[in-house]
């Protein structure tokens, strides 16, 4: 069976080690792909720092602070007409989804780094040598991005000369990432290491699989 190599970036960290509520659903399905060994995943160490930072700033400090202050509300002038106790418990199990995230997340984090194994992909001398050489469209590109995105061009240039051929990049909210028409440049660089953009964290079906 061919093997499927998918490169992914922050956005997938971010959306499965969030707050469980607010977890991908996609970005969830292709982790368990990656569990039972359907696909290899590739993603930068940088994006792990940045998924850091992201999931600490997204935890609410006050999630309930205002619902009370609205019950309050509701209860002095006699118009709560609900059971506070039952509310209450709702109240609570927000609350402890945030605490047992901000527990756990860096933990998870690292776990998961260490399943990824040689998919991390590090900055090495080869990454920062392209990304100097790395020629775009335009300059809109953070360098935050260049960065994720000469790590996944060097090792995909890799895994297409030994032979790889369902290479992706999976990847939400990164238009800026994304090859098309009016990005010449990026779109050469994307087939010449033989990578294909996904625009969500789901991959396009065999064609084989698709008519079994």
């Amino acid at each position: 069976m061919t093997q499927t190599h998918v490169f992914v970036e922050t956005n997938f960290l971010f959306g499965v080690f969030r707050m469980p509520s607010k977890r991908h659903r996609d970005a969830l399905a292709l982790k368990a792909q990656f569990g039972t060994g359907d696909v290899k995943l590739y993603v930068p160490y940088l994006c792990f720092q940045e998924a850091r930072n992201l999931i600490a700033k997204s935890l609410p400090s006050n999630r309930c602070s205002d619902l009370l202050e609205f019950h309050r509300y509701a209860a002095d002038s006699g118009t709560a007409p609900w059971d506070f106790d039952e509310v209450r418990k709702l109240l609570h199990a927000a609350i402890g989804e945030v605490s047992r995230t901000k527990a756990v997340y860096q933990r998870e984090l690292a776990e998961f780094a260490a399943a990824v194994g040689d998919g991390i992909l590090h900055g090495s001398n080869h990454v920062f040598d392209f990304l100097e050489a790395l020629d775009l469209d335009d300059d809109s590109l953070k360098y935050n991005d260049k960065v994720i995105l000469s790590s996944v061009l060097v090792r995909a240039r890799e895994l297409m000369a030994a032979g790889a051929d369902r290479l992706f990049f999976a990847s939400v909210d990164k238009s800026d990432l994304q090859p098309t028409s009016h990005r010449p440049k990026m779109t050469q660089h994307y087939n010449e290491a033989g990578l294909t953009f996904v625009s969500n964290f789901v991959l396009p079906v065999l064609p084989e699989a698709s008519g079994a």
